[in-house]
């Protein structure tokens, strides 16, 4: 289980958002500030695949959202990032850990700015 709160660092920063939500297979973490507020989502659920009869898939969504405060001068703005892992449930741990974490390397600074440049 995660703890009680989870630190994320956004811009050299720490943000320490506490669990205020606790559901079965989720949770929930904010924290919020003067000009806005960050939120953490943990959810994890299974599913059969149709094409694939008797095949169970776990899948863990982790998602990130950051509020802005619309201001005077300034509109709201909201940031989310999410990533989804789904493996079948027979598959283990270790295969499917060490495929995701090649996969989130990829997600380096260099990688990110040619993504929110439109390179692909």
């Amino acid at each position: 289980m995660f703890s009680d709160t989870v630190t994320i660092t956004v811009n050299s920063v720490a943000k320490v958002l506490t669990r205020i939500n606790q559901d079965k297979y989720s949770s929930e973490y904010l924290l919020r500030e003067t000009d806005g507020d960050y939120k953490l989502r943990l959810r994890h659920t299974s599913y059969t695949d149709k094409n694939r009869p008797g095949k169970v898939i776990d899948r863990h969504n982790v998602e990130f959202v950051q509020t802005v405060y619309a201001t005077s001068s300034a509109a709201k703005i909201e940031r989310k990032a999410y990533v989804v892992l789904e493996n079948e449930n027979s598959d283990g741990v270790t295969a499917p850990l060490n495929f995701d974490l090649g996969f989130t390397a990829f997600f380096s600074s260099a990688n990110i700015t040619k993504l929110l440049n439109w390179e692909s």
